[in-house]
């Protein structure tokens, strides 16, 4: 990961997606698609299903990404994938997280999950700081390095986001605690024509 400690996503960031959320996977190889980068999805964890691969699109072509029972699974094959894009339910998120934090080559987790206890986000959190590692969440709705990556459903539909210039760098980092803010800013900064370097949105204040 030869990257500064404070740049969490570039566009060489490779992803493990952990749930089998087919709609969030598409999207954000679509995103890929667009901005002219490989594809950042290299892994889905799956305990649940039994298959070995899943089929997507990039762009035109259909690509096969392999389904793993575990995250040690999955990141022993794919070392290079330092972020670990957690949609478990909220009752098995934390332990999702807690078994990611020990893998050495994930840097960091993005939770989407609601209603974990704030004792558990705390806990998170402390054992975070300790490794020197990144949560984005819980709760998070997800987030845009223009250009470079996006996580899942973030900013919407392609073609909305290729309005809003999210498929772009530009000078303007947003982080917003309210999705219903996180669009209007977003239609603020379309407008004004600055373009963006960072967008994330989350439900709550993060931990």
């Amino acid at each position: 990961m030869n990257k500064p400690d404070y740049l969490l996503f570039d566009k060489n960031t490779k992803a493990i997606f952990w749930n089998l959320n087919r709609n969030a996977i598409q999207r954000m190889l679509d995103y890929d698609y667009v901005v002219g980068r490989e594809p950042s999805v290299v892994a889905i964890v799956a305990p649940t299903t039994d298959r070995k691969f899943e089929k997507f699109f990039y762009g035109t072509q259909e690509i096969m990404i392999p389904l793993y029972k575990s995250t040690t699974d999955a990141a022993k094959d794919f070392p290079e994938a330092d972020v670990l894009l957690n949609f478990a339910s909220f009752r098995t998120a934390y332990n999702v997280t807690m078994e990611a934090l020990e893998i050495p080559s994930i840097r960091t987790i993005a939770i989407t999950a609601e209603g974990i206890p704030e004792r558990f986000a705390r806990i998170m959190r402390i054992k975070a700081k300790e490794l020197g590692k990144w949560i984005i969440g819980p709760a998070t709705v997800g987030g845009i390095a223009p250009g470079a990556f996006r996580i899942a459903n973030t900013g919407g539909t392609i073609e909305n986001i290729v309005k809003s210039k999210l498929h772009r760098p530009g000078s303007v980092g947003l982080v917003t605690r309210s999705g219903g803010l996180f669009n209007e800013l977003l239609i603020f900064n379309y407008s004004s024509n600055s373009g963006n370097r960072v967008v994330w949105s989350h439900d709550k204040i993060p931990v």
